[in-house]
């Protein structure tokens, strides 16, 4: 019957000695991931909700099914030499089990007969594939010219260690079958195809003792290996599936509130000490796969923000303590007033580093305790804070754009269905004030409830992530204020920036809990009714530009696409950056208040998705000034025309009635 050989041709002083050693090992990598959990620990507190079950969940999409990589070859390889080494994991638990429990407590053996057949061919198929992943790893690392991957000694030497583990048990495993010969060897390919060839190389003593020199090498490589991992670039993998498990549960956009503000004698992050312990697991989860670099619209235009780089520097000062200054020196101020906060390199990161926070923190420290904000931001911070809107315009001029318009004005006591918040943007840029207009036709045409407030002024949503916590505080309180003088079903909002600052990030203060909609939401949910049916008189072939604040923050990418689909003479193309892994138009994070002396992103982007088509569909006011600046600064974007949803669905409805 076929059984497994345990220790065959192994003298007992090795066995006896691989069990001391491979305590030793254990007890090596123990101490080393003890070691890891005390640094990120020594991290100031932070308490995280629960959530057993999502967590769990987390772990098993993202760490152990890939979700995040396997779109991507890269991905691909990771994933088959990760599930490789895991059933060769589990190969040599089961060993174990079979050995050291079932044969030495209970004189008995598991892996006997066909269970131990589709053991053997479970395993050798394991390990082919891991060295071919490796291979194809270390040719696209090496080989490939134009990857932007890093090739060093290091990852040489990463890539060489786990290919000998694997090759040098085959090697065991070749020599045990060219020696003994059983009759079940083929249920071992590629042990039985090594065992060919040494069987023309050795004779049988030579096949003995090199069997035993080899499981030697193998046993001493594999055991040295798992006394490393906490010491070595291979600590990812614990450290990322506990980064996974304790991501951030909370919504995308939302991001930390500054408890009782006006008690704080320091705000944000100025020296390492303050970082709380998730964001110290967060950098030392790094796995420098460079995915957050290679979607940064920053980094892309130039600008000195390099998401890779930022989060190994910090990880290197956890690791190695010195006396740096944290803001200026391990990062530049520079770096950090580049951030878009778009989300890219936090849907990117297969660890789920939650970087844009991080660096909001570091900003808040420049903002509320240095006083230090790039040229324009501080004008724009300085016109919310005195007239309500970064535009610096009269308030009282706040529904100038409805005029002609028969738009009702909220009134206590007088319910509606929807209290529309038009947003500072579409209340005083005259190209995005279409937008209002459009939307007003929309809800009339539809036969909507709706009114707008008078009082409305900036949520303060541009404050927020540019470190200004103290202005946001102060507008959402007195919008959530102002807001609940009325009745209302639901908040409408067409501006993404709008949308998450009221749905999550306005539930932080009380009060601030309202059932807030997106204007494509809405429409959708009209055109579906058959409430509005929009058909364009001529044809037009669109590509939509997905906003960061809606589809990597708020998971609506579907929306907006069966809008266009639904109307008439709307032809719709795909970008190849679409949905959450679109390009940010460069607006966010303060970043459309800011000069900035590197390429802009808008014009990147607006170059791309001209490729796709010449008419762009965008879902938010701020992208459509970014691009409407590019187009009046680019002769080659000029001729392109750029459309909020909203203008193209109520251009569908004239032309209906008319």
């Amino acid at each position: 019957m076929p059984i497994r050989p345990a220790f065959w041709n192994i003298p007992f002083w090795a066995e006896i000695g691989v069990y001391v050693v491979g305590l030793v090992a254990v007890i090596a990598c123990i101490i080393g991931i003890c070691q890891c959990v005390r640094l990120w620990r020594a991290g100031r507190p932070l308490n995280l909700p629960e959530h057993k079950k999502d967590r769990w969940m987390g772990v098993w999409r993202d760490a152990f099914m890939h979700r995040r990589l396997l779109k991507t070859p890269s991905g691909l390889i990771h994933f088959f030499i990760f599930w490789g080494f895991v059933f060769l994991f589990f190969g040599t638990a089961t060993a174990v089990l079979d050995w050291d429990i079932a044969h030495y407590l209970f004189d008995a053996r598991l892996l006997k007969g066909n269970l131990y057949l589709a053991y053997k061919f479970i395993l050798d198929l394991a390990g082919l594939l891991t060295l071919i992943g490796l291979a194809v790893a270390a040719w696209r690392r090496f080989a490939v010219k134009g990857k932007k991957l890093e090739r060093s000694w290091r990852f040489a030497w990463i890539l060489t260690s786990l290919a000998i583990i694997v090759l040098t048990g085959f090697v065991v495993e070749g020599l045990r079958l060219a020696a003994q010969q059983p009759e079940w060897a083929i249920y071992s390919p590629v042990g039985y195809a090594f065992s060919l060839v040494f069987l023309k190389m050795f004779t049988p003593d030579q096949l003995q003792g090199a069997h035993f020199t080899w499981w030697l090498v193998h046993g001493a490589g594999a055991l040295i290996f798992v006394a490393l991992i906490p010491f070595t670039f291979f600590g990812h993998m614990f450290k990322a599936p506990t980064n996974i498990y304790w991501r951030k549960l909370a919504p995308k956009g939302q991001l930390a509130k500054i408890e009782d503000i006006e008690e704080q004698e320091s705000f944000g992050i100025s020296n390492f000490d303050q970082f709380s312990w998730k964001q110290r697991l967060d950098f030392d989860a790094c796995t420098e796969c460079g995915r957050c670099s290679e979607v940064c619209p920053a980094l892309r235009a130039g600008a000195p923000l390099d998401p890779k780089a930022l989060v190994l520097s910090l990880k290197k000062r956890l690791h190695h303590p010195n006396d740096k200054e944290l803001v200026g020196d391990i990062v530049s101020k520079e770096a950090l007033w580049s951030c878009t906060t778009c989300g890219a390199c936090m849907q990117a990161c297969p660890a789920r580093l939650d970087l844009p926070s991080t660096i909001v923190d570091m900003r808040r420290h420049l903002a509320l305790e240095m006083g230090e904000f790039p040229a324009g931001l501080a004008k724009a911070l300085q016109n919310t804070q005195s007239v309500g809107n970064p535009w610096g315009m009269d308030p009282a001029s706040r529904l100038d754009w409805a005029k002609g318009l028969d738009v009702p004005i909220a009134t206590e006591g007088k319910p509606v269905d929807y209290l529309y918040w038009v947003g500072c943007s579409a209340s005083y840029d005259r190209r995005a004030q279409k937008i209002a207009r459009a939307m007003v036709k929309i809800l009339h045409a539809a036969g909507v409830s709706f009114a707008v407030m008078q009082e409305e002024r900036c949520h303060g949503d541009f404050a927020r992530r540019s470190g200004e916590e103290y202005t946001f505080q102060l507008a959402a309180q007195e919008n959530i204020e102002n807001l609940r003088k009325y009745q209302f079903k639901h908040i409408l909002a067409h501006c993404p920036h709008c949308f998450n600052t009221l749905k999550n990030e306005y539930p932080q203060f009380e009060g601030g809990q309202f059932d807030v909609v997106s204007h494509t939401q809405l429409i959708l949910g009209l055109i579906d009714s058959g409430r509005i049916k929009p058909q364009l008189k001529q044809a037009e072939k669109v590509v939509f530009h997905d906003p960061c604040y809606m589809a990597r923050y708020n998971n609506s990418v579907g929306t907006p696409r069966k809008i266009l689909d639904a109307v008439g003479g709307i032809t719709r193309v795909e970008n190849l950056q679409r949905g959450k892994t679109a390009m940010c138009c460069g607006a966010g994070g303060g970043q459309m208040w800011m000069e900035s002396s590197t390429k802009k992103i808008n014009f990147i982007r607006l170059t791309d998705l001209r490729r796709s088509a010449s008419t762009v569909a965008v879902g938010c006011p701020h992208c459509l000034t970014m691009f409407e600046s590019a187009m009046s600064e680019d002769k080659v974007l000029s001729g392109m025309d750029i459309e909020e949803l909203s203008e193209i669905v109520a251009k569908g409805l004239d032309n209906v009635q008319s």
